[in-house]
């Protein structure tokens, strides 16, 4: 583990993610999202899927609830134990596999896995061409790559500005790279990297390991709501909820689900 990823170590940030993202109003559209994504990975009852990145567990628990086993992988101590405490109470832990693993070397062999599922990890990988190199190393020829990733076109990133000049919390300056944009926030005193996606330049790279883009649909329209409270962030809570069965276009979204297939 680097120093850029203390983050995950911390009780803050999952007590944070917990409040930012799983708010009552939200886990609809994850329960609908997840089910959702692994339909479209194709994946057969009782198949394995990795949860590449499993964070504390919230995801691992949904494709458990699905009827398949799950490989639930992090790179922090922290994250595990979390994932392993909510799994048991989810009674699933016959169906779950914890495993520390830096996505960025993976210890698994090549095409371990027909199925290999990612939620809103890349995205904090700053040298997420190795996480990429990874992932698609380790799928099967013919199996799917899922990905919840942070679009760059979203109307989201044209009122990040505003909202944060409001809160008197400026973002440092955006990069631009191959892949989309970067950028380093600021969270409990760490530093947490997070990349803005350029769909079109993300399923070039992927091409180059034998993947066509098969699967994409809007996910949050805006993430605008965790810096809200009270009505204002319900309100955009059920925006999201109403954009994502609206199947609005992706593009128009901050998050997007992609779904990648490898090529026989």
């Amino acid at each position: 583990m680097t120093a850029d990823d203390r983050v995950f170590e911390l009780e803050s940030t999952v007590t944070t993610w917990d409040d930012e993202y799983y708010h009552p109003l939200a886990e609809p559209l994850y329960d609908r999202a997840v089910h959702d994504m692994l339909a479209a990975m194709k994946v057969k009852p009782g198949a394995t899927v990795l949860d590449a990145g499993c964070g504390p567990g919230v995801h691992s628990i949904r494709i458990a609830r699905e009827g398949h086993r799950v490989c639930a992988a992090d790179i922090s101590e922290q994250m595990l134990s979390h994932a392993r405490e909510r799994i048991a109470a989810a009674g699933l832990l016959d169906q779950v596999e914890l495993k520390r693993e830096d996505l960025t070397k993976l210890s698994f062999a090549d095409e371990s896995f027909r199925h290999v599922f990612s939620w809103g990890v890349i995205i904090h990988i700053r040298d997420v061409e190795l996480a990429l190199n990874e992932l698609a190393r380790v799928v099967q020829p013919g199996g799917t790559l899922g990905l919840y990733v942070i679009n760059r076109t979203a109307l989201d990133h044209r009122i990040e500005p505003l909202a944060r000049a409001f809160a008197g919390k400026p973002l440092e300056r955006e990069r631009n790279f191959e892949l989309g944009e970067g950028a380093w926030y600021e969270m409990d005193g760490e530093k947490i990297w997070v990349w803005r996606f350029d769909v079109a330049a993300l399923s070039g790279y992927l091409a180059n390991y034998g993947f066509e883009l098969t699967h994409r649909h809007i996910g949050e329209f805006s993430e605008i709501q965790r810096r809200l409270g009270g009505l204002p962030r319900r309100a955009l809570l059920r925006l999201n909820n109403a954009a994502y069965r609206a199947h609005l276009p992706a593009w128009l979204g901050v998050g997007n689900m992609l779904v990648f297939t490898k090529r026989q």
